[in-house]
């Protein structure tokens, strides 16, 4: 398969012999004729690395890099939101603010007229 990185495919092939020689050791040695052995360490291995994440282990940090800087930029859009609201909340305050000093402005003229002795 053209999408199977050819590194996970090594790494299978070395993973499989390993455990192959592991298991019969040098046996195949004396061999002289092709012999057709069931492939039990062959069908586990096909199986367990359909995902090449699984024997590639630069491919399944890759992989979680990728998936860590997704969710990091993520946190940044929403960090910068947060903060664009913060900012209209704060624009907010300081109209507020400056309103009711407008307000506690003319209270004062309109009161300074009507005054009680």
């Amino acid at each position: 398969d053209e999408e199977y990185p050819v590194t996970a495919a090594f790494s299978i092939i070395t993973k499989v012999l390993d455990e192959q020689v592991e298991k019969f050791g040098d046996s195949w040695q004396s061999l002289t004729t092709d012999v057709e052995e069931s492939p039990e360490v062959l069908e586990p291995a096909l199986v367990k690395y359909q995902d090449h994440t699984q024997a590639d282990k630069l491919a399944k940090i890759q992989k979680d890099l990728d998936e860590t800087k997704i969710v990091l930029h993520q946190t940044i859009e929403g960090v910068l939101k947060r903060g664009e609201k913060l900012d209209a909340l704060v624009d907010k305050s300081n109209d507020l603010s400056m309103a009711s000093q407008m307000f506690y402005k003319q209270a004062r003229k309109s009161n300074q007229c009507c005054t009680y002795m």
